[in-house]
């Protein structure tokens, strides 16, 4: 047979024959949701006083006796501290005289007094002279109140040589000892009121943060047997710490009669809404041009096509893209080394 018509019956015979379709390749697919980007992490912190009280003596002076320590309850009006009370005795004692003696110069103002008004009424004495004893009986009373506000103030002194406790709490700090010398308003000592508590946290400076007021959370103890107790986030700090770049966070306990003790270490968990993201599976991820992509599935002729996406955050499961894609957008979860432009897909089902 002479090549002319072999190549005439080549032809008809591929002309004959059917095209072979592509198989679609089954792909896992998932549908782009918008959603608020949930940020989740866990702190550890401490529980602290709502309110911590400095005791100090008002006048100061030398240190005699302090009767608590760090870690003894204390009740409202209990002695907690002492300083020498020699020179305030003394000073009240001092007063003390000062006042018998004006109240005798007042008692002789007074008589003096009585005699110029008797003699001024019988016409044997002048008004100079009255007036020259009721001004004498002024000042005598002037210099009587004045000793008497003298004595008081001695007096209080003498009774700011002891401390009592001005409400029931734990002694947290003890900042001096018999024999020191204090200055006035010095703190010596310092204590937790009783009351509720409140856990104590250094957080990541987020601008989400704000959003934690009055945000509840369970603490869980980290010493001893697990215990877990109810809190709600009641303060937080306008200012990051300088050294370690944190934000201080409180969360106030709701239970008095259920709460850790002081300084017991606790963790909770803290979740942040973020800004709204497309979360994706990280299979679904592939490349265009050394930048993030994703095969978009076309819902009417099911092939696909590279789009490429922005990427907000990665997370150990997801990748978060804040735009590239629309709300609704079918996208190949899984098998994106196999796809090409146009590959034709059978979805396996939507992933959740």
């Amino acid at each position: 047979m002479t090549a002319r018509p072999l190549l005439v019956l080549a032809l008809c015979l591929t002309t004959a024959l059917p095209a072979v379709a592509e198989v679609p390749l089954t792909v896992q697919t998932v549908v782009a949701r918008t959603a608020p980007l949930m940020v989740t992490f866990e702190l550890s912190g401490t529980i602290e006083a709502t309110e911590n009280i400095p005791v100090s003596f008002r006048n100061g002076g030398r240190v005699i006796g302090i009767e608590v320590q760090v870690g003894d309850h204390v009740t409202e009006g209990q002695i907690l501290a002492r300083v020498d009370p020699t020179q305030t005795e003394a000073a009240a004692r001092a007063a003390e005289a000062q006042l018998a003696a004006a109240e005798a110069s007042l008692k002789q103002a007074q008589l003096a007094h009585d005699r110029a008004k008797g003699l001024a009424e019988r016409g044997a004495g002048t008004r100079a002279d009255l007036d020259q004893a009721i001004q004498a009986l002024l000042a005598a009373t002037s210099s009587r109140d004045q000793a008497r506000a003298a004595l008081a103030k001695a007096r209080q002194a003498v009774a700011d040589t002891i401390i009592h406790a001005s409400a029931s709490g734990i002694v947290t700090e003890r900042t001096a000892e018999p024999g020191q010398v204090v200055s006035a308003a010095q703190a010596v000592l310092t204590i937790a009121r009783d009351g509720l508590r409140e856990a104590v946290f250094h957080a990541p400076d987020l601008p989400e943060l704000d959003g934690l007021i009055g945000h509840d959370l369970v603490l869980r103890t980290l010493d001893g047997p697990e215990q877990r107790f109810p809190a709600t986030v009641s303060d937080i700090s306008p200012l990051a710490d300088e050294d370690s770049g944190t934000v201080e966070v409180k969360a106030r306990l709701l239970q008095e009669d259920l709460q850790p003790g002081l300084g017991a270490a606790v963790s909770s968990i803290f979740e942040l809404s973020d800004a709204e993201t497309i979360s994706l599976p990280w299979t679904a991820l592939a490349t265009l041009d050394n930048k993030p992509a994703v095969w978009v599935v076309d819902p009417d002729t099911h092939t696909v096509h590279l789009t490429p996406v922005e990427v907000q955050s990665y997370t150990s499961a997801t990748i978060e893209l804040s735009g590239g894609i629309a709300d609704g957008t079918i996208v190949a979860a899984s098998g994106s080394h196999l796809l090409y432009p146009d590959r034709l897909v059978a979805p396996a089902g939507d992933r959740k």
